[in-house]
């Protein structure tokens, strides 16, 4: 590698590790806390915590569409900015309207960050980038795992405003590292081209996938804390998900390599039907040890998965900016979805019902797959 390649990988990954402390710490668990101290009800809290993931669902694709074709640095940079100034924008919020426009303006931040500097290491380094992007996601997973118990800590000894002053603090520090990254590597700045072009049907059925481990991803940190054998021990149950994002940071640099040694499909498969063994576990789970099993299953799962279809995505697309970020489009819907799910139906029902979701997802996968490979041969 060279040194203006190592530069960018280093540069990336760790604007990677202060971007998502910075955001993790003003919603974990700043937002639900700030907006009780605002005097909001259940009903508007719930409305204010999905504004950023709804802002994901859009901004996520388009972000990507335009590091295509203007760069990505340009489009980092935006980022950057949003994740330096919106925690400021905590301070003038001062009912559910106000405290819902900063969440969704905060929003457009990681919208733009996730998609566009996975595209990035996807151009740096397109033979190992299973590698190098499990890589970024892991330094994002460290900062992610982190972020509560600071935030948390300053929350109780010394209010709000810290917590806020940090987090643009790191969104500064955000902004300086991306600023410091090499213009070398553009988009393809192909501005008149037809829209089909950016887009490859067979990012649907990895779309797919992406969304159906998030919704068990967003199902078990909503409902973990309420499972019966957790009852009056949410210490315990915060530990469980430190544990699971831990198991994932530590996993998806391996995950990662094994993907670019042994090809995307195989891990995938292997993943979903871990994943459907973990939900089915979760949902009959009634001791601490079975509840243990299975949220070790899902880190394991998520990150075998999710380490392959982010370079499968660059691999069946041509513009790897705008494939990427199509897949957090459609991750976010799954996202969105997973806590409705199991919220409607009950726990039990909810996580056989995403088990039973990744099953069917594992095989529309594999047929499209299949035929996929038809197609490359018949060209």
């Amino acid at each position: 590698m060279s040194r203006a390649l190592n530069k960018a990988l280093i540069l990336i990954i760790i604007a990677g590790f202060f971007a998502i402390l910075g955001s993790t710490m003003s919603k974990s668990p700043t937002l639900p806390l700030y907006a009780k101290a605002l005097n909001l009800t259940s009903a508007e809290i719930g409305l204010v915590a999905a504004a950023s993931t709804i802002t994901g669902i859009i901004v996520n694709f388009t972000s990507g569409l335009l590091s295509d074709l203007y760069g990505r640095k340009r489009v980092l940079l935006i980022g950057g900015t949003v994740f330096f100034t919106a925690p400021l924008f905590y301070f003038l919020a001062t009912n559910a309207l106000t405290l819902a426009l900063v969440r969704a303006y905060y929003g457009l931040a990681t919208a733009i960050f996730v998609p566009v500097s996975l595209a990035l290491v996807s151009d740096l380094y397109p033979s190992r980038k299973g590698t190098f992007m499990g890589l970024l996601s892991s330094s994002t997973l460290v900062g992610r795992s982190l972020a509560p118990a600071i935030a948390g800590a300053l929350i109780y000894l010394f209010g709000f405003p810290p917590v806020f002053l940090l987090c643009a603090s790191t969104g500064f520090v955000t902004l300086s590292l991306l600023s410091m990254l090499p213009s070398g590597k553009e988009g393809p700045r192909e501005h008149r081209v037809e829209f089909e072009a950016f887009i490859s049907p067979w990012l649907l059925p990895i779309g797919l996938v992406d969304a159906v481990i998030a919704m068990a991803y967003q199902g078990i940190e909503t409902f973990l804390p309420l499972l019966q054998a957790l009852e009056n021990k949410e210490w315990l149950a915060g530990l469980l998900l430190t544990t699971e994002i831990g198991i994932m940071a530590l996993a998806k640099p391996f995950a990662g390599y094994l993907s670019d040694k042994v090809g995307r499909i195989k891990p995938i498969g292997i993943g979903l039907m871990l994943l459907a063994s973990s939900m089915l576990l979760l949902a009959y789970a009634d001791t601490l040890l079975w509840i243990l099993v299975s949220v070790v299953l899902f880190a394991i799962a998520s990150s075998i998965t999710t380490a392959s279809t982010k370079p499968l995505a660059t691999d069946v697309a041509r513009y790897s900016g705008t494939a990427l970020g199509l897949l957090e489009s459609i991750k976010d819907i799954g996202q969105a979805l997973g806590p409705i799910i199991i919220g409607l139906t009950g726990a039990m029902t909810g996580y056989i019902s995403i088990g039973i979701l990744s099953i069917m997802s594992l095989m529309i996968f594999l047929i499209s797959m299949r035929y996929y490979k038809v197609a490359q041969i018949s060209r």
